[in-house]
């Protein structure tokens, strides 16, 4: 965001990312995933007038699973994969129509290729179950719901 006022420049910069030139005169920026940091730098005729405290602000819990996916190799959807933001504790398990569990995982990183014990699962509807706990209220969640395996 940029804000002039009598001639100075304010800009809003994204500490972890954008801070990379002033780090030295500034300290190493530190980058958690659940925290966004902020600094406001007044800046006029091209040189730092002023730079304010770090403000800190906490994602608020977001969690997004597809529906649907189709690990055929053509590098669109090839993966089951899970994406949030101001959580932790996270834990994931896929199960079979049998009830059968054919993916687990504690890390949001890793993704399901539709494979079990290194066999192609058939297409169909599978269940998933994640685990998570809100970063900021330490409040445990349970999301549940079906994936479809398109081949």
């Amino acid at each position: 965001m940029k804000i002039i006022l009598n001639n100075i420049v304010f800009l809003t910069l994204f500490f972890a990312s954008a801070f990379n030139s002033f780090a030295q005169s500034l300290g190493d920026p530190v980058y958690d995933d659940n925290i966004d940091s902020y600094r406001l730098i007044a800046v006029s005729n091209d040189s730092i007038e002023s730079i304010s405290n770090t403000i800190s602000v906490e994602k608020p819990y977001a969690l997004y699973a597809p529906n649907a996916f189709s690990p055929d190799g053509d590098g669109i959807n090839d993966y089951f994969n899970v994406v949030g933001q101001g959580l932790s504790n996270y834990i994931i398990e896929i199960y079979n129509r049998w009830g059968q569990m054919v993916f687990k995982s504690t890390n949001i990183n890793n993704q399901w290729d539709g494979k079990f014990q290194q066999i192609n699962s058939p297409p169909g509807t599978y269940v998933y179950k994640i685990k998570t706990t809100d970063f900021s209220t330490e409040l445990k969640l349970i999301k549940s719901g079906t994936v479809s395996l398109v081949r």
